[in-house]
């Protein structure tokens, strides 16, 4: 009887593992998209003789629709099939890189990113909610080490395949790569990806909350863009947006908590300690983790002298650290919960992140590729266990909602922490001559500015789930 359970238990694992792998391979695609295509800006810009706030809006256009789309995917995805909606917005991904792929004028491929973006953000929301649902609460740990690896290798192959294209083809390529990448996904998960049918009852979309929550999301990557492209706090362009943002999302929080049956985002989630933990650690992970990534090679290219393709392949490094790592992460967090977890990987961060603050031009090639190794634990020790654990003992039917209010914050924390150091950069490079060892000192002073946020990451981390017993340890 005993065995048979195992074998039943190890089938049912099994199973769920093939949905994940699943849905992460129809993610690919949306996944890598905007890092390759951060790398085209400067080329874009050039063959379509664009000006710079123009061509801005190829990457922030494509994040404002990713955004915007991510309470409907929430919505959605407990009225529908999720197969029909995760087909769909693949679908619309693909024609999104089709038109972007073949545009002739910037207008033309900023409506084909409108449109990429608009089925990625279902697509990258539904992938948590729909394995969150296949797993249930326990074991999620493992899962997440298969669906967050996406999300954590973007940003260290994105550039390096993005630099590779434009180097041998030209930047149309860009979008012309994921056509066959869609369509072998659009195949694939046609003939073998579950139905995934709708868990609760019919619900009328609540116009109101999309108001609410797509405008505070545009309006504050709006001033958080303004910011990091040269702007400052004080300039009007940049606080009036945050300001506004703001501003909808408490006026979002007081409509929720007057119409609790209507609001798309159920405040009861906040309720749940992990949860608040882990969204205040996805907004703080703007800098603990998007923040370097997006420093990182800039510093090898500036600093180092590197090429993009080569500062790619020195950022394989940290990739290898968190693929390595993750199976053993994701187990731990099975066994004794996010909070150790995440607390040691805070300090591996810390070890893998200050001696950048220290580094030149001269520092040995090895020493930089074993910090960024051990950055990649770090990595996947910040970004496995938070993910899991936004659904601790969050019931059944509020785990899309737990998706979008969790996909939102990470969006927002992102963007912010990448304005942030751009702009703690910019003003350290402000009236000084833009010599190596200036330069030099302001990506030493971002570094720091990381470790600060990151230490200040214990904090949340605390009241992440645990449950360590002497039978774990």
């Amino acid at each position: 009887m005993e065995s048979q359970n195992i074998k039943e238990t190890s089938t049912e694992h099994s199973s769920v593992v093939k949905v994940a792998i699943l849905l992460v391979i129809g993610a690919i695609a949306p996944m890598l998209d905007t890092t390759m295509t951060n790398v085209a800006i400067n080329t874009i810009m050039k063959d379509l003789n664009s000006s710079v706030n123009m061509v801005q809006w190829v990457t922030t256009s494509y994040i404002l629709a990713l955004g915007i789309v991510v309470p409907i995917a929430g919505w959605m995805v407990d009225h529908f099939s999720g197969k029909k909606i995760y087909l769909t917005s693949l679908l619309v991904f693909l024609i999104g890189s089709i038109i972007s792929g073949v545009s002739t004028d910037i207008n033309m491929l900023i409506i084909g990113r409108i449109i990429q973006g608009a089925g990625a953000g279902i697509i990258i929301s539904m992938v948590t909610t729909l394995v969150v649902r296949a797993t249930g609460p326990e074991g999620l740990g493992s899962i997440m080490a298969i669906v967050s690896l996406p999300v954590v290798l973007a940003p260290v192959l994105g550039p390096t395949f993005g630099g590779f294209i434009i180097k041998s083809l030209n930047w149309h390529w860009i979008f012309y790569v994921n056509i066959p990448i869609a369509l072998a996904s659009l195949i694939l998960l046609y003939f073998m990806m579950p139905q995934f049918k709708p868990i609760v009852a019919k619900k009328p979309f609540d116009w109101i909350s999309l108001l609410f929550l797509g405008g505070a999301f545009t309006s504050l990557i709006l001033g958080i863009t303004k910011l990091s492209s040269g702007g400052k706090f004080t300039n009007t362009n940049v606080f009036v947006p945050i300001l506004i943002g703001f501003g909808l999302l408490i006026s979002y929080a007081i409509y929720a908590l007057i119409f609790p049956k209507r609001a798309l985002v159920s405040l009861k989630l906040f309720k749940f300690p992990s949860f608040t933990a882990s969204s205040i650690l996805l907004l703080l992970s703007g800098l603990t983790v998007n923040g370097a990534m997006f420093i990182l090679p800039l510093y090898l290219q500036n600093i180092r002298g590197l090429s993009v393709v080569m500062s790619g392949i020195y950022l394989i490094a940290q990739g290898l650290g968190l693929l390595i790592a993750r199976s053993q992460i994701g187990r731990l967090t099975d066994r004794i919960g996010a909070r150790w977890v995440v607390l040691v990987a805070i300090v591996i961060a810390v070890i893998g992140t200050l001696p950048f603050a220290y580094f030149n031009a001269k520092t040995a090639t090895w020493i930089i590729l074993a910090t960024l190794f051990i950055r990649g634990i770090a990595q996947g020790g910040m970004t496995i266990p938070i993910m899991s654990d936004a659904y601790s003992g969050v019931p059944s039917e509020l785990v899309s909602e737990a998706t979008t209010a969790s996909r939102m914050l990470q969006n927002i924390g992102g963007a912010f922490g990448t304005a942030l150091l751009a702009t703690w950069i910019q003003t350290q490079l402000n009236g000084e001559l833009m010599t190596p060892a200036h330069l030099n000192s302001a990506y030493q002073g971002a570094f720091v500015v990381t470790v600060i946020v990151t230490v200040l990451a214990v904090i949340p981390a605390w009241f992440l789930s645990h449950h360590m017993t002497k039978e774990n340890i």
